[in-house]
């Protein structure tokens, strides 16, 4: 049975990729909260009035509870992404669960709210993960466009134009820090930051709205 399929008929939610918004575009980040680029990502979006979505590590939402909070009351949406960031598929069922459980904790500690929006390490969905998700009540998303600023070497413009290219209801993934990076040059956010008024600009000249994840609630 395809995966599809046996979600709908274990009556589980297929994890979410797109917005409900025609015009609408939503920015999330991924893997932070970092001491060092968190707080640039956070001043490009303010300077440019934007707000984002952040997927929290919960092992780094309890080293730096402060960021997180700023994120939450500058207006930004907040989810969790695990506590350890691990391999999903290395860890059995047990400890995967128990693992997405405490980096929601984590980051519902840091921030004083409920947090239920989640994204599964690397993006990885299955039929494991999604009975895991359903059981904690969370509502897991993915993304439509990869900006590929994990990349090592990636230059702002790059980044600016993979993900400008976003079609309408689409999710754009980019990371305000790096867990497990592929060479240790990926850890610098630098080009990410750079990247951000251009792809801004880019994005709002094609006529589209930069809203977070839960527009559709608030709307």
């Amino acid at each position: 049975m395809r995966g599809a399929a046996r979600s709908a008929v274990l009556g589980i939610v297929p994890a979410r990729r797109s917005i409900r918004l025609e015009r609408g575009v939503a920015l999330t980040f991924d893997d932070g909260p970092d001491p060092d680029f968190t707080p640039q990502v956070l001043d490009a979006l303010a300077a440019a009035g934007v707000h984002a979505t952040f997927f929290v590590v919960g092992k780094r939402a309890e080293r730096h509870p402060e960021l997180v909070r700023r994120i939450a009351e500058e207006g930004h949406l907040l989810g969790s992404h695990s506590w350890s960031h691990r391999e999903p598929g290395s860890l059995p069922a047990r400890e995967l669960a128990r693992d997405y459980r405490l980096g929601r904790r984590a980051v519902e500690a840091a921030a004083w709210r409920d947090v239920p929006l989640f994204r599964p390490p690397r993006g990885l969905w299955d039929a494991r993960t999604a009975l895991i998700t359903r059981a904690a009540r969370m509502r897991t998303w993915l993304w439509t466009v990869d900006a590929e600023d994990w990349r090592p070497g990636v230059t702002p413009i790059e980044i600016a134009n993979r993900a400008a290219g976003v079609a309408g209801g689409g999710v754009i993934l980019l990371h305000d820090a790096l867990e497990l990076p592929t060479a240790p040059q990926a850890e610098d956010r630098s080009a990410t930051v750079e990247a951000l008024p251009a792809l801004i600009e880019l994005i709002r000249g094609r006529g589209l709205d930069l809203v977070r994840l839960d527009v559709e609630r608030t709307a």
